[in-house]
């Protein structure tokens, strides 16, 4: 069993981006295949570069307010409720172009 305390953890910056700050409720070897599971808040004006994983599929769950990922060079606008999968080898980016916080909750899973 493992519990975490989601106001204990530490904000850590994003790979892509350290002024992204995320928290990671599950990090790499604890479910296998799991890479990562946590949650990010994207400030206004702030992006992740395009980049892809070739051996991970990630999933984003947006949890409140509006974001932009341009998967393959197709735009697609998330809102609250939506979960985008993004699956190995996609070229993809986010960026919050919109005048509030968005936070999503999401994970990897290794495909090697």
């Amino acid at each position: 069993m493992k519990l975490v305390k989601t106001k204990l953890l530490p904000e850590l910056g994003v790979s892509h981006n350290e002024d992204i700050k995320k928290k990671v409720f599950l990090g790499n070897n604890i479910v296998p295949q799991l890479m990562m599971f946590g949650s990010a808040i994207f400030k206004p004006g702030q992006f992740v570069e395009r980049h892809k994983h070739d051996s991970m599929y990630e999933v984003f769950f947006i949890q409140f307010g509006k974001v932009d990922f341009v998967v393959d060079g197709v735009k697609h606008t998330l809102e609250s409720g939506d979960c985008m999968t993004i699956e190995q080898g996609e070229w993809h980016e986010q960026i919050n172009c919109y005048d509030e916080n968005v936070s999503w909750l999401y994970f990897g899973v290794a495909t090697d």
